[in-house]
């Protein structure tokens, strides 16, 4: 059997009190961003039992964050939404709980578990796997799904980007700028952000067909999550020579087709125009900085609160999703042709 983890073998591998990582594994933000995301990381790698975090009956109201180890662990994005959301909740009085589950290995008795929670309800972070997503349902709660990869149309209220609007916008710039053939880089079956954002581009492209303008779509298989194909952007890219710009699903994508461009022998933009979507980190720091789009991750994460309350005042969902603007910022990766 294995041996149980515990508060202070994770307080003792990060040098920090039993009394720290209670907090920081609670969600409580008086806890330094690194320090916390620090101790968040040792406890999923040391294999800590997150079910002691999740059914802890209350009078006060509060709400559970359903979120998968991975991406709670991707701190550069999805920690400014959790920060300003429980910041938000907390000056309503309404708590804010985790039930993390591990993607490869659900625990079903700790999801049916969840029913007996006296919450107001659920926020389900990107990932919600449908046997998740059954349980819930069942619940008869309102179930909340920030950036949803998939689509569930009945009894959810779902809040996502503004993928559509921001890619069409961006590919008419390019065309402004005289870009006459686009490629989009991505894969539609990774999520479902990313299939908005390229029937954006598609739209734009139909728009301006009487332009001279050509659009074309370079679809990879994302399942191992590699963000990218080499081969097949190489092979089409040598094949289609008058292509000067690439829009791509997102930052790590566009990140990865920099170093395949580079491979080429070719540069960023004097070669290609290159964009991407998210505005994490490395990007800004890329040579060149990639264009792209801010996600206003603590506004996303104010959001949430708001519609929590308003939802514990109001006794039922208002809406069936809403759309959080995301706007485009312009670094040296993109470039106007003579």
């Amino acid at each position: 059997m294995a041996k149980r983890v515990r508060l202070e073998d994770i307080a003792r591998e990060c040098g920090v009190t039993k009394g720290l990582v209670s907090r920081a594994l609670a969600g409580k933000y008086n806890v330094g961003d690194e320090k916390r995301n620090e101790i968040m990381q040792k406890a999923v790698e040391l294999g800590y039992d997150f079910n002691k975090l999740r059914v802890k009956k209350s009078k006060t109201s509060s709400v559970v964050v359903i979120v998968s180890q991975t991406i709670l662990l991707k701190e550069d994005f999805w920690q400014p939404i959790l920060k300003n959301m429980y910041a938000t909740l907390n000056r309503a009085s309404i708590k804010m709980e985790y039930f993390v589950f591990d993607s490869e290995d659900i625990d079903m008795a700790a999801v049916k578990a969840l029913k007996d929670n006296p919450c107001l309800g659920f926020v389900v972070l990107h990932k919600n796997p449908d046997v998740i997503f059954k349980e819930l349902k069942k619940f008869g709660k309102p179930i909340v799904e920030v950036d949803p990869k998939y689509m569930h149309f009945t009894g959810v209220t779902q809040i996502k980007y503004s993928n559509y609007t921001s890619i069409f916008e961006v590919t008419q710039k390019l065309i402004d700028y005289g870009h006459k053939e686009i490629v989009f880089y991505g894969s539609d079956m990774h999520s479902f952000s990313f299939r908005e954002r390229h029937e954006g581009f598609l739209a734009c492209i139909t728009k301006n067909i009487m332009n001279n303008v050509r659009g074309y779509s370079v679809i990879f298989d994302n399942s191992n999550l590699q963000y990218s194909d080499n081969k097949m952007l190489i092979d089409f890219l040598k094949k289609h020579k008058d292509v000067t710009a690439i829009v791509c699903a997102n930052d790590i994508v566009a990140l990865n087709v920099y170093k395949i461009i580079q491979s080429m022998g070719k540069s960023v933009p004097a070669d290609y125009s290159v964009i991407g979507f998210d505005n994490i980190s490395s990007g800004k720091y890329a040579f060149p900085p990639l264009s792209t789009f801010n996600v206003p991750r603590e506004q996303i994460g104010d959001e949430i609160g708001y519609y929590i309350n308003r939802l514990r005042q109001e006794g039922k969902p208002q809406y069936s999703e809403f759309t959080i603007r995301c706007d485009f910022i312009e670094r040296e990766s993109i470039r106007k042709l003579k």
